[in-house]
């Protein structure tokens, strides 16, 4: 994205400037309800009213998109809320889980025994 970026500033740099060296003769701006003329470089004029438009543009779009932001925010702060109580609740299920009583384990049995049970022989491990 930032070489994209470079991309397109550079060559559009590049011709502002050629166009500010190309009109830089002296041209009358006046404002005709007020009294006053200025005599500027061609190049002011043009590049000013650019810049206003620039900023016009970016003052509707921002005054356009306020209601976006706006339940972003509101997105936002539910999402946090969500994963505040989401995380209330497993700690509240780790809490349950730890303080519950472990079954145990089973007795535990030998060899001897189960044979007495199964009448069978015990068996012997190899090598004894």
């Amino acid at each position: 994205m930032r070489v994209l970026y470079w991309i397109i500033a550079i060559p559009l740099m590049i011709l502002i400037i050629v166009f500010a060296v190309a009109n830089r003769q002296a041209s009358t701006l006046s404002l005709w309800p007020l009294p006053f003329e200025m005599d500027l470089p061609l190049f002011v004029p043009v590049l000013g009213a650019l810049l206003l438009g620039l900023l016009i543009g970016l003052l509707f779009e921002w005054l356009l998109t306020g209601k976006h932001r706006r339940a972003n925010r509101k997105m936002a702060s539910e999402l946090a809320r969500i994963r505040r109580a989401q995380e209330a609740a497993r700690e509240e299920e780790r809490a349950a889980i730890a303080s519950q009583k472990s079954p145990g384990l089973p007795p535990a049995v030998n060899a001897q025994s189960t044979a007495d049970k199964t009448n069978m022989a015990p068996v012997q491990p190899a090598g004894v």
